[in-house]
C-alpha cells in the first residue's frame, strides 16, 4: 500500500515538473511501478513494492539509490555522535611519531579508509564527515601543544640572550 501511495505521489510529482516528460508507466510483474522516460530504462524511475526508489536503477536494494549525479541545494545528514570527544580530558592524543608509522605502514591515517576499502565499499557521508572533523581537531591540538612549545623555547633563547 505504501508503495502505491509512494507511486501516485512520485508519478504525480513527475509529470507535475515542466522539464520531466514521461511518456510511459508500467506495473512489473512484482507490484514495482516504473515510470519511463520516452521508453529509454537508463533514464526511469522505478518504485518497488517495498517503498524503495531507484533512477536509473530497476532493482533499488536502498530506500533511494540514483545511478548518476544528484544535484542539491544543500544535504543534511543525522549523526549519532560527534567527534567532540577529541577535547575531553582523558582523550589519548596520537603521537605525531606513531601516525607516521602507521602511515608509512598502512598509507592512510589511522581510523580513515585506505583507497581501496573506499573504492570497494563506498563511504557512509556523516560517518567520513566525522572522521575528517576528528583528525581536524588532533591538528588544531597539535598545532596548539607546538605553539606552547614555540613560545617557551623563545622564553629561553631571550633568557639566555641575557645571560650573555
Amino acid at each position: 500500500m505504501k508503495a502505491y501511495l509512494l507511486s501516485i505521489l512520485l508519478a504525480g510529482f513527475c509529470f507535475s515538473c515542466k522539464a520531466q516528460t514521461i511518456s510511459n508507466t508500467d506495473t512489473n510483474r512484482d507490484g514495482s511501478l516504473a515510470l519511463f522516460d520516452n521508453n529509454k530504462e537508463n533514464k526511469s524511475v522505478y518504485v518497488t513494492r517495498k517503498g524503495n526508489v531507484g533512477i536509473g536503477l530497476k532493482n533499488p536494494k536502498d530506500r533511494l539509490e540514483v545511478n548518476g549525479q544528484i544535484h542539491a541545494r544543500s544535504v543534511k545528514i543525522d549523526v549519532k555522535d560527534w567527534a567532540d570527544f577529541v577535547f575531553k580530558e582523558g582523550y589519548d592524543l596520537p603521537r605525531l611519531r606513531e601516525i607516521e608509522a602507521y602511515i608509512k605502514k598502512e598509507g592512510h591515517l589511522p581510523n580513515i579508509p585506505s583507497t581501496q576499502d573506499a573504492t570497494k565499499n563506498g563511504v557512509q557521508v556523516g560517518e567520513m564527515q566525522k572522521l575528517l572533523l576528528q583528525k581536524v581537531e588532533e591538528l588544531t591540538l597539535y598545532l596548539i601543544q607546538q605553539d606552547k612549545e614555540i613560545k617557551a623555547l623563545k622564553e629561553e633563547i631571550i633568557l639566555l640572550k641575557k645571560k650573555e
